[in-house]
């Protein structure tokens, strides 16, 4: 087994010496950190260097060990002068400054997956817990490596002209054939796709309302829609209601009958036929249901990866936000643990490359406003992180939950009103759908001829 350092002095020397000899242009990033040299004495002379290029100081061996020298980086002046001096003088490159930066930022990027990997063998030994912990814990380090090893940092735009015009060639296309404009992925409510030109891949969609609006139907029938009509795979967690409570109401949207019905056995023969028909069209579409119910984010964000080895996610929901839980943030209060789990929702969602639709908690504030009980983006419960976080956040309003029936305009009954309150890649507004609980549908308005 190898067990010398992860390290390259001879780059981190010829690094040094390069820009000691030559410099480097105007303000260049290098995308290098101090941090990631091996040796202290070039981590201390590399801070110096950076210090300068910040002030605008041209780099040279005078400037820079003057910059040293005045903050004070030299541990022994005399012997480490002469330790530069003779990098300087005995140490050519023979290779270009980018070459001798890649060199060194990749053994620094090692060290550090050696030492969160070594974290996880530690917590090996050490945890006293159950495995499942353990597990996740590991799978959160090498979740960690991934992310360090995807991130580029800083890059020039000439490099992305292929990216835009694929970009602008799909939409185009997608236009041509009826697709509408929808870029993202559809969830079959016409007027929601025409404003947000479908959900997109890197996107987190908060969908809140008050209880008994349907916020937990209408992320099933988009879930339905993705999964039965376009037959893409879609990932259902469910911290509340059971698998079997989410399949019935699933069958009954599917069916179109009363799912009281299905619970009271009072289904006459046709029906049962035609409730057999839905039962294997959700059956067999590409849906994953986890019930678990009490689940941390580091526990979703595990299975979902655990997934993603062996099926490609288009959609993910999750019912609801606020049963998530954090432990590693519980120590901070519970405004700290919600912002951490919305923050890792949206992270997912650029990981695992499909959105996610996060259901929420509303304040009950909202029920002592005696006028307008329209839900605003204030009325989100621990708003300021999740809002921060939603690239669109969308709201269930029905005026027949919150007012008397004789005081309910004839134009809004069986009305469900989805408003748009922010749409970070699109636009905000308003939409109705017919809403028919006793089957758990939200169907689109007639189109009018």
């Amino acid at each position: 087994m190898n067990t010398q350092p992860l390290q390259e002095i001879e780059s981190e020397k010829n690094l040094i010496s390069y820009l000691l000899a030559r410099g480097v242009s105007g303000q260049e990033d290098m995308g290098l950190k101090a941090n990631d040299f091996y040796l202290d004495i070039h981590k201390r002379t590399f801070e110096s260097v950076l210090d300068l290029i910040r002030d605008g100081v041209a780099i040279d061996i005078l400037t820079v060990t003057n910059q040293m020298r005045e903050r004070q980086l030299f541990k022994d002046e005399p012997k480490e002068l002469q330790y530069l001096s003779t990098l300087l003088r005995d140490t050519v490159p023979s290779q270009t400054l980018d070459y001798y930066v890649r060199r060194v930022k990749r053994m620094a990027d090692r060290r550090r997956y050696a030492e969160a990997l070594q974290l996880a063998i530690d917590k090996v030994k050490s945890e006293p817990g159950e495995n499942d912990t353990v597990f996740s814990f590991i799978e959160q380090s090498l979740m960690d490596i991934s992310r360090m090893e995807r991130s580029k940092g800083l890059q020039r735009v000439e490099n992305d002209s292929k990216l835009l015009i694929e970009y602008l060639q799909n939409v185009i296309r997608n236009s041509q054939l009826g697709g509408g404009g929808i870029s993202g992925l559809r969830t079959h409510y016409a007027e929601l796709d025409k404003l947000t030109t479908g959900l997109k891949s890197h996107e987190l969609m908060i969908l809140a309302a008050r209880p008994g609006n349907g916020k937990t139907t209408f992320a099933l029938n988009i879930a339905a829609n993705v999964a039965i009509k376009d037959r893409k795979n879609v990932v259902i967690f469910s911290l509340e209601m059971s698998r079997l409570e989410l399949l019935l109401k699933l069958v009954s949207a599917e069916a179109r009958i009363d799912s009281y019905s299905m619970k009271t056995g009072a289904i006459s023969t046709l029906n049962f036929n035609v409730l057999k028909e839905a039962i294997a069209t959700v059956t067999t579409a590409p849906i994953f249901i986890d019930d678990s119910g009490v689940l941390s984010i580091q526990e979703f964000s595990a299975r979902i990866r655990q997934l993603r080895t062996t099926e490609e996610i288009s959609l993910i929901i999750v019912d609801y936000l606020q049963l998530m839980n954090d432990p590693r943030a519980a120590l901070g209060g519970r405004q700290q643990e919600v912002a951490n789990i919305s923050r890792g929702l949206k992270q997912i969602a650029r990981e695992a490359g499909c959105p996610v639709i996060a259901l929420s908690q509303m304040n009950r504030s909202i029920e002592t406003r005696s006028k307008d009980q329209r839900p605003q983006l204030s009325d989100l419960r621990e708003s300021g992180a999740i809002e921060q976080d939603a690239d669109i956040v969308c709201f269930i309003y029905r005026e027949e939950a919150v007012k008397a029936p004789e005081d309910v305009l004839p134009e809004n009954r069986g009305i469900a009103e989805i408003i748009i309150a922010k749409n970070r890649a699109g636009s905000t507004g308003d939409l109705k759908l017919i809403f028919n609980p006793k089957i758990s549908k939200f169907d689109n308005l007639p189109v009018k001829g």
